[in-house]
């Protein structure tokens, strides 16, 4: 009998223990409902998709096609299981979504008695209200009246054109980048031939059928990578974007075009094929500094093997302004001018655990790209924006004979192979000077095309 109550206090003790529903809902969340206000949250699943990620990489699956359609039906059934009772609970709720990528659920106005609701479910680890991030803006935005007919600076400083002699005159061919941005505008001279057509866009808050884009930010970052007319490092490949920032950037939509680039549907999201998958993702646009809320898509772009790319975002010239997701499990990219200085605005790491950001540094200020006012319009902006896709076409050559091009390899051949002669500042950052490479100022180095393909030639013929 002792024996027995001892059980049963051991039990209760471990019940009161057991964390309630009331702290799986985030302490600003409950002050906005308490008020009354109904609010967009999402609802994060116990166990996320860690272990299903680990499933998938243990396997280690060398064909790019089944590792795809593997891992997002996976993903898939472990969001079946683990999300089955919230959506039981939800099926009359007008405006809800479910993701499989990072395991968690999208509601829209909830009140505080659906939240409390939802927080009873115990495979609910956590509700949070639905993040905001928003575009890495641009400076010194101006309007270019007429383009003229050579390679853009930045193509040049990175040596693309050498780079492409390198690779016997291609520049990109088989290879899909991609973009998550504002859009597209997919009848730009300098964009429209290599638009990767179905498959290759998707707008989920607007659900536009084609590519177009209201900004003309997303337009100029993809023509810095893809473009032909001198602006893109890059110009052979085919190119696919999602619109995850209309005017801001909710984390929902972000969600939504991670998944949609992890298994591409047509732009109705219908039809899926995860074999459309693209070779790389490029995203200039920024979160607050330290923000993990995106690591389920990136790690899950991990186990596709798709490769994700960041600009640092424009807050320097401070140290320890590097922006999320930049500063996470992702190349990281900062800003320098035509002298090889870096932009004022850059973000400096380290970031908020002390790891070195950016990785590397590209081509940000006055760079002339495709605008979205006209089919022959062009634009100079400044930026990280800017920077990251120079970088983003410099992978994209490497993957022009590698498409299994890994991660750690495309890193590898970035850092190891910039340019360091540049312009220092002394300025010192966790007391490394912007001299000493890497650091946290330039990262290894200012990107060099030509340096990074010849690397990858010496690899392949060792």
């Amino acid at each position: 009998m002792l024996r027995i109550s001892s059980c049963l206090l051991v039990a209760v003790s471990c019940v009161l223990a057991a964390p309630g529903p009331a702290t799986k809902i985030a302490s600003d969340l409950q002050a906005r409902l308490q008020a009354g206000e109904k609010v967009n949250i999402i609802v994060s699943m116990v166990g996320g998709t860690a272990s299903t990620l680990q499933q998938i990489k243990s396997q280690r699956i060398d064909n790019r096609d089944i590792r795809l359609n593997a891992l997002h039906d996976a993903l898939v059934a472990n969001a079946e299981r683990s999300q089955k009772g919230v959506l039981k609970l939800l099926s009359s709720h007008s405006d809800v979504k479910s993701f499989w990528i990072s395991n968690q659920v999208f509601v829209k106005g909830a009140d505080s008695e659906l939240v409390q609701l939802i927080a009873e479910d115990d495979q609910v680890e956590s509700i949070n209200e639905e993040a905001i991030a928003h575009l890495d803006e641009p400076f010194d935005k101006k309007v270019v009246e007429t383009l003229a007919d050579e390679h853009q600076w930045g193509v040049v400083k990175i040596q693309a054109p050498e780079a492409w002699a390198e690779l016997g005159g291609l520049n990109g061919n088989g290879v899909v980048i991609a973009t998550i941005d504002t859009g597209v505008r997919v009848t730009h001279e300098a964009l429209i031939d290599n638009f990767l057509g179905d498959y290759g866009w998707f707008d989920p808050a607007t659900k536009t059928p084609a590519p177009t884009d209201n900004n003309g930010h997303g337009t100029h970052t993809t023509g810095t990578i893809a473009g032909g007319k001198g602006i893109g490092v890059a110009p052979g490949v085919k190119w696919a974007s999602c619109r995850g920032c209309v005017s801001i950037c909710w984390q929902s939509d972000l969600l939504a075009c991670g998944e949609f680039f992890a298994c591409p549907t047509l732009a109705d999201g219908t039809n899926k094929d995860c074999t459309k998958a693209p070779n790389l993702v490029s995203n200039s646009w920024v979160t607050a500094r330290g923000s993990t809320w995106y690591n389920e898509v990136i790690e899950a772009w991990h186990a596709a093997g798709i490769i994700p790319i960041f600009s640092n975002g424009n807050s320097g010239p401070d140290c320890s302004t590097a922006a999320s997701p930049a500063d996470q499990n992702v190349i990281g990219v900062g800003s320098t001018t035509i002298d090889d200085a870096i932009s004022s605005f850059s973000s400096v790491g380290p970031t908020a655990v002390g790891r070195m950001k950016p990785d590397v540094s590209a081509p940000g200020s006055n760079v002339i790209s495709a605008y979205y006012t006209s089919d022959t319009a062009y634009a100079s902006m400044s930026g990280t924006s800017m920077a990251c896709p120079h970088a983003a076409g410099t992978i994209a050559l490497l993957q022009t004979r590698d498409k299994n091009l890994s991660y750690a390899q495309a890193k590898q051949f970035l850092e190891g192979n910039t340019d360091t002669n540049l312009q220092f500042t002394g300025r010192t950052c966790a007391d490394i000077g912007d001299n000493v490479f890497p650091n946290h100022v330039f990262g290894s180095g200012r990107v060099n095309a030509l340096k990074s393909v010849r690397a990858q030639t010496l690899a392949m013929q060792g």
